[in-house]
């Protein structure tokens, strides 16, 4: 189940009917999107679980969701047809954006996790 405390749970140890877990739910859907290569959805996803994981107070779901968005963003899970970077731009400055963008997600991330003592 996604309710409940530790890396699957949610932070106040609320389950899903009450509202507490949803945001782990989208973490995970993100994954199983990732893995069947659906990655502009698992973005979305990830998204809504940050969103969801702050609203309800949850940082470790917030600290595991951004941790999930960084290797989204890094390139894991294509779409389904196999772009990795936006249409239109030449792949060495969408690399490059991508590579600044990850390290400043991944420091946030970092920095909070410590901050929470996760």
């Amino acid at each position: 189940a996604a309710g409940g405390g530790g890396a699957g749970g949610g932070g106040k140890g609320r389950d899903v009917s009450e509202g507490g877990g949803v945001q782990w739910v989208d973490v995970r859907l993100a994954q199983l999107l990732l893995q069947f290569g659906h990655r502009e959805q698992a973005l979305a996803a990830l998204h809504e679980a940050l969103r969801l994981a702050q609203q309800n107070d949850d940082p470790a779901c917030l600290a595991h969701g951004l941790l999930w968005l960084a290797h989204a963003q890094d390139g894991c899970g294509a779409d389904v047809w196999g772009r990795l970077a936006p249409a239109g731009q030449r792949e060495g400055e969408a690399a490059e954006r991508r590579e600044s963008a990850q390290a400043a997600l991944l420091e946030r991330c970092l920095s909070r996790a410590q901050e929470l003592g996760l």
